[in-house]
């Protein structure tokens, strides 16, 4: 890809972890309303800092990395669409919320990263708007590669992908915490349970990324019968572990397709 002018909307979490992917191969201009936070990403990562009509104005791609709630004020800066490229990391908004507030025929972007992308190991769900073109969306693609793996699926999708990656992060830190209080109760101080638990979820997940097996090979293969493992894995399987996690995600999605402008 060809250097391409990118100007950041919003230089929050999500915001830096696009400047730290992407200013080392393209040039990047940031807006941000925080004077303190401009000074630190101009330090740190030697990016433009612009007021958002200034960056808007000069990039051929723009990605919106603000709250929500401050979307339409931000899109008021934005002028005339032309052949710009939108990308949208907004939680709820709709490809159809930027089609109605900018002018002309937007080509437009959605996605959604999950909190692992801080570190360069999420994945982000992509779909395109009606304007955008197959091209335009693997232009977003490799960009969004910065901040992990990508996903491209229909936007009916969206609020599906958000249940499970999305809110993903949130059910694996429930479960540690879990974890993590039960091996206390066996007699581990909280430094030995940390070590116990983490490293066995970390390797665990390397495992499952590695081995070329499913989960369910390899939970078979850590699963002697009469042993142990077996033992613990009944109680969770009598307490409807499976069907906990079902309701979950369901409710995620029903609450995400609410939450949808």
């Amino acid at each position: 890809m060809s250097m391409l002018d990118i100007a950041i909307v919003g230089g929050g979490n999500m915001g830096e972890a696009l400047i730290k992917g992407l200013h080392k191969s393209h040039r990047v201009s940031v807006s941000e309303g925080n004077a303190a936070r401009v000074k630190y990403l101009k330090s740190k990562y030697r990016v433009t800092a612009a007021s958002a009509p200034d960056i808007l104005a000069q990039s051929r791609v723009i990605i919106f990395a603000v709250k929500p709630q401050d979307m339409e004020a931000v899109l008021g800066n934005v002028g005339p669409a032309g052949e710009r490229l939108f990308i949208s990391i907004a939680a709820g908004l709709r490809t159809t919320y930027f089609e109605k507030h900018l002018d002309g025929k937007p080509k437009v972007v959605r996605a959604m990263p999950n909190m692992p992308a801080l570190i360069g190991e999420g994945v982000t769900g992509l779909c395109r708007g009606k304007y955008a073109s197959p091209a335009d969306l693997a232009t977003a693609q490799k960009l969004l590669s910065a901040l992990g793996k990508t996903l491209v699926v229909k936007e009916s999708m969206m609020d599906a992908l958000t249940a499970v990656s999305g809110s993903g992060p949130a059910y694996v830190f429930l479960f540690v915490e879990a974890w993590m209080a039960a091996a206390k109760t066996l007699g581990f101080n909280n430094a030995e349970a940390r070590l116990l638990v983490y490293q066995t979820l970390t390797g665990s997940a390397h495992i499952l990324e590695k081995a070329g097996l499913d989960a369910r090979t390899l939970r078979a293969k850590v699963t002697s019968k009469g042993g142990t493992t077996q033992a613990a894995l009944e109680v969770l399987t009598k307490g409807k572990f499976d069907r906990l996690i079902n309701q979950a995600l369901l409710a995620a999605q029903k609450r995400a397709g609410q939450l949808a402008k």
